[in-house]
């Protein structure tokens, strides 16, 4: 029996040439169904618009091998865009279980670039927020590098399943899902295909007893890949935070990223440059990468600049060894005042 499901799900791997991502994780097709006949439409960049006759030879082979002879009429229409951001959601690729958890604000923390301490404030964000008095859950969706697992001291634990529901680890206040709690070593190599990816993301957001939050902080693998497309998916993002550090050739990726978060039409929180400079004990600034350089991408973009986080030796040091409870009230302190400014930004694009 053909059904709308089923025809989403055939379509999967037919891409969007601009992008190179595909069509239905970016929820560019609407599919109606009526008896066994299709109407199918596109949303397609007017750049790119005059490859329309190759993706609907790619659609109709893929029903085709799906349904073969039971297919009636498709009808296949494109509509041209300037910018996908105008096409708002129209796939609902999955029915989420409607008893699910009330989880809250959802923040993405995202970024272009490997290597900008995205993990970190992903971390620091959400205990800051648990300081300030809020019910806060820590979702490590990086399933080719969990750090979650290590900044916490619970490598080797694993994540128990009861009545049906995935249990968080629970530590400092947090509720802790991260995939290095579902395989027992550390050093287990990944291999995830594009379903495979999304499965996983989104037993992780709504097959969990996250119980009632004020907040969830999801700590994003960095790019633009099939990630953050699964977690849009499966859950409704209220804000993403770009990090990134000054340098050049971080800008450049982080500008990929900031255009994927518009594609996606996800709200930006804002732009935080993280490991900005070193604090010498006579108050000089040393900056390591330059000094400027995000505060150019915030205006280029006309998004939030969210301040500067310190290259501080005390957060490398906890993180690496799993004693969160060793950050200094300095240190605290900064990562305070960085969650007001985020809470703050989240009720203004919230009303916006």
């Amino acid at each position: 029996m053909i059904t709308k499901d089923k025809i989403i799900m055939s379509l999967r791997g037919v891409k969007e040439p601009f992008f190179q991502k595909d069509f239905i994780q970016m929820n560019l097709i609407d599919v109606d169904l009526l008896e066994n006949n299709i109407n199918i439409k596109v949303y397609l960049k007017e750049e790119v618009f005059d490859k329309k006759e190759e993706i609907e030879k790619k659609i109709q082979e893929k029903l085709k091998i799906a349904f073969g002879e039971q297919i009636g009429n498709v009808n296949i229409e494109f509509i041209k865009v300037s910018d996908y951001s105008q096409v708002r959601r129209r796939v609902k690729l999955e029915v989420l279980d409607s008893k699910k958890a009330n989880l809250g604000k959802v923040i993405a923390v995202t970024s272009g670039k490997g290597g900008v301490g995205k993990s970190t404030i992903s971390i620091n964000l959400a205990l800051s927020l648990r300081e300030l008095g809020f019910k806060v859950g820590l979702l490590d969706a990086d399933v080719y590098g969990p750090s979650i697992p290590t900044a916490f001291g619970l490598e080797g634990t694993i994540l128990e399943i009861r009545d049906d529901k995935i249990q968080p680890i629970e530590k400092f206040g947090l509720k802790l899902v991260s995939i290095g709690f579902m395989i027992p070593e550390v050093d287990t190599p990944l291999i995830w295909r594009g379903p495979m990816l999304h499965k996983a993301i989104n037993e992780m957001v709504n097959q969990v007893d996250w119980d009632s939050l004020d907040y969830l902080v999801v700590d994003l693998p960095p790019g633009t890949g099939d990630a953050i497309l699964s977690l849009n998916n499966s859950v409704k993002i209220d804000g993403a935070i770009v990090v990134s550090t000054s340098q050049k050739v971080a800008a450049a990726d982080v500008m990929k990223n900031i255009n994927m978060l518009k594609t996606l039409s996800i709200p930006i929180i804002g732009i935080v440059e993280n490991m900005s400079f070193i604090e010498c004990k006579n108050g000089e600034k040393i900056y390591l990468w330059g000094k400027g350089g995000v505060i150019e991408l915030a205006q280029k973009y006309d998004i939030e600049f969210l301040g500067e986080i310190p290259f501080i030796p005390n957060v490398v040091q906890t993180m690496e060894t799993g004693n969160l409870v060793m950050l200094t009230e300095q240190t605290k302190n900064i990562f305070k005042e960085f969650a007001k400014k985020v809470i703050n930004r989240l009720n203004v694009i919230s009303v916006s």
